[in-house]
């Protein structure tokens, strides 16, 4: 007896290895992606790194970004990322969806003067990972429904516009109610955008809200970063059962800052801009040559614009400072190794560079993105120079997650998950362009070109290699031929593949192969 037991006691580790081995081999990774909003490429100090610094062929901002610097040199880096419609609603629904605006209905940003908004009908991204059996958590801005005047006078969620009836909180950004709206976000805290010290907060967890119900309007009277960040690692410490921590999860993190306002001092953690940015000249803030202000521009001097540049970057370190808190937990939970960890932007800031604020234009500081890829053990940091575009997001970082064959047939998006895994870009081949979306205008970017049709049925052209910060329009006439014809076929097929508008009615046929 004492033989069969000892010989039993034996056998017991082997059992639970292999038991383990099996386990390990089935469980699959958790995501994060955080994307601030307007978050433009070049403001990271990485790019002053003697390791990075021609990664750019730009000069990178005046900021200080020690936190992302830290991810960066753990990630892989996309250089070349693009928002493909450098604008919020319609990059989130991107995103969310992997289709192009004029099929996910989202072709311009969601307000009460349209009827933006994704249809309840398609499958999102967070839709395919609660039906794999994640964990599902959505905190911050939303931005992709279309507002509805749904609420009374102290802010709280009515449901009717019929008498009594409600009113609009704010026409850009509202709350969405349960139901699909949320994309299957099982964890829920939405802040209402472009407050950041006083926004309006809502969740379906009345701990998160000073115990309001759910639909009802909570001011934290914070940074709202801040407030986001406590919110994100409440989940992912998971002390109060926020999640079943036997499932893999998802978190987007989606924080408004730096996005406007950053008109005024209390736009910004005013310790911060003492700090950093107060006694800066100028020439030591717009570090871009190609920043233009007064007559005929959306800027009235450079004193102004050198003050709200500063708030800018202000906030730009605030908000590395609550993504570093988030990466922390990460490791302090051991939650680091097996997460998937993504830093990227819906879209840029002009901050006066072509004489223009904000973003929706093609112009690089509104067009390019940052995007990391943090994958411990499967990635090996370096530079990637894939144009990744919005609708490639969700089936890439799907496929990464070996959930490729859960991917919506309304998906548009390539998935480029091997190549990047394995530096072989084999049946998916890299792209020779990415297309730029605007209801009025599109383009594409290659990788030394960018050329957009504008809406009057002209055009603009750039040589990024020999123009690398936009300054010199080109002629047609002054590229090779065979790249013109190039241009003309590549915005073309993206027409076709994005089933626009202007491919169906085969619009401007001078400047377009269809």
């Amino acid at each position: 007896m004492n033989t069969i037991l000892q010989k039993f006691i034996w056998s017991l580790p082997v059992t639970l290895l292999a038991g383990a081995q099996v386990y390990a081999q089935e469980q699959r990774p958790n995501l994060v992606y955080i994307f601030p909003d307007q978050y433009r490429l070049h403001a990271l100090s990485l790019w002053s790194d003697p390791a990075y610094r021609d990664v750019l062929n730009t000069v990178g901002d005046p900021v200080h970004t020690p936190n992302l610097d830290r991810l960066a040199k753990q990630s892989v880096v996309f250089n070349r990322a693009c928002s493909t419609c450098p604008l919020s609603s319609p990059h989130r629904a991107m995103l969310m969806t992997g289709a192009f605006p004029e099929k996910n209905g989202v072709p311009g940003n969601c307000h009460k003067d349209n009827r933006n908004g994704i249809p309840d009908s398609l499958i999102c991204f967070t839709d395919v990972l609660a039906d794999a059996g994640y964990e599902t958590a959505y905190v911050g801005k939303t931005h992709w429904h279309r507002t509805e005047p749904l609420f009374d006078k102290e802010n709280n969620y009515v449901g009717t516009s019929e008498a009594p009836g409600g009113h609009y909180v704010y026409p850009y950004d509202t709350y969405i109610p349960e139901g699909r709206g949320r994309k299957s976000n099982k964890y829920w805290f939405q802040q209402l955008k472009d407050n950041h010290f006083n926004a309006t907060a809502y969740s379906n967890r009345p701990e998160l809200v000073g115990g309001q119900k759910d639909g009802e309007a909570y001011h934290y009277r914070r940074f709202t970063t801040g407030v986001e960040a406590d919110v994100a690692i409440e989940f992912l410490r998971n002390r109060k059962g926020q999640r079943d921590a036997s499932k893999p999860f998802s978190l987007f993190l989606s924080v408004n800052p730096p996005h406007t306002p950053y008109h005024r001092l209390t736009d910004c953690k005013e310790e911060v801009f003492n700090q950093y940015y107060k006694d800066l000249k100028t020439e030591e803030v717009l570090l871009r040559p190609n920043v233009q202000v007064g007559e005929g521009t959306q800027v009235k001097n450079k004193e102004r614009l050198t003050f709200e540049a500063k708030i800018y970057f202000s906030l730009i370190k605030s908000v590395d400072d609550e993504i570093g808190r988030v990466l922390k937990v990460l490791d302090e939970e051991g939650l680091a190794d097996n997460t998937i960890l993504v830093f990227a932007a819906d879209h840029g800031e002009m901050m006066g560079s072509h004489g223009r604020m904000a973003k929706s234009v093609i112009y690089d500081e509104s067009f390019s993105i940052p995007f990391f890829i943090r994958y411990p053990e499967k990635l090996k940091p370096g530079v990637n120079d894939l144009m990744l575009g919005a609708t490639d997001i969700m089936p890439t970082l799907l496929g990464m997650m070996n959930l490729e064959n859960k991917l919506p047939e309304t998906v548009k998006g390539k998935n480029y998950s091997q190549g990047i895994l394995t530096g072989k870009y084999g049946k998916v081949k890299k792209p020779v362009s990415q297309f730029f979306y605007q209801q009025k205008e599109k383009g594409v970017r290659t990788d030394r070109y960018s050329y957009l049709v504008t809406k009057d049925g002209g055009y603009q052209l750039f040589d990024n290699l020999k123009d690398p910060y936009q300054m010199s329009p080109l002629q047609m006439e002054d590229i090779p031929a065979k790249q013109a014809k190039l241009l003309k076929k590549e915005l073309g097929n993206w027409l076709k593949v994005s089933e626009d508008s202007w491919a169906r009615d085969r619009k401007y046929p001078d400047r377009v192969i269809y």
